[in-house]
């Protein structure tokens, strides 16, 4: 009796760990802060764009801009491997590039810019009022920091990416720099 006992336990436990680890993310799970997910944007097609439209997929937000030399293409290109880490799944997620630099990331600069990474991706811009309104609710830092270069200027900016889950409503907030490997893990618990 006592050998049957235990053998339970140790079953119940074995589960429990497993279950344990089937939801643990690398990402941060920020489902519990309260946090404004809406926006209205334009995509690189001029069409307006709106979280609720991708309900039913997982969501992945970066925040950036197309004249970022590092930051900014080191991320787009993890997510590029991070969907085809996913394969057949990757159709169950949503990219969106929303950029911090509406006046150079025009929906023309946003359209050659944001398919070289995966065709699938989306760039979404609006009026400087309207990104910073989304960029506040999602407690994004950026800032115009005028420099020598030929662009004038640069962004400073908080990096790292949002995943909404395929209710609409915010899951993750994933740092920067994380593997793709670790990010595809994170986006095929939520698909």
């Amino acid at each position: 009796m006592k050998k049957i006992t235990l053998l339970f336990l140790i079953f119940i436990c074995l589960v429990s760990c497993q279950k344990a680890h089937e939801e643990s993310f690398t990402g941060t799970d920020i489902s519990s802060a309260p946090m404004n997910t809406s926006f209205k944007l334009r995509d690189f097609n001029g069409h307006t764009r709106t979280l609720e439209e991708f309900k039913g997929k997982v969501v992945v937000l970066f925040f950036g801009f197309t004249h970022c030399p590092d930051i900014c293409p080191t991320t787009m290109t993890d997510l590029k491997k991070t969907m085809n880490l996913l394969k057949d799944k990757s159709s169950g997620v949503q990219v969106i590039f929303i950029t911090l630099d509406p006046g150079r990331d025009t929906e023309e600069v946003l359209k050659k810019f944001i398919p070289t990474f995966n065709s699938s991706f989306l760039g979404l811009t609006g009026s400087a009022s309207e990104i910073d309104k989304v960029a506040t609710q999602f407690k994004i830092f950026y800032e115009k920091v005028n420099n020598e270069s030929k662009a004038g200027y640069t962004i400073d900016h908080s990096a790292g990416l949002y995943v909404i889950d395929k209710n609409g409503n915010i899951k993750l907030h994933i740092s920067n720099g994380e593997k793709p490997e670790d990010i595809a893990s994170d986006l095929a618990k939520l698909i």
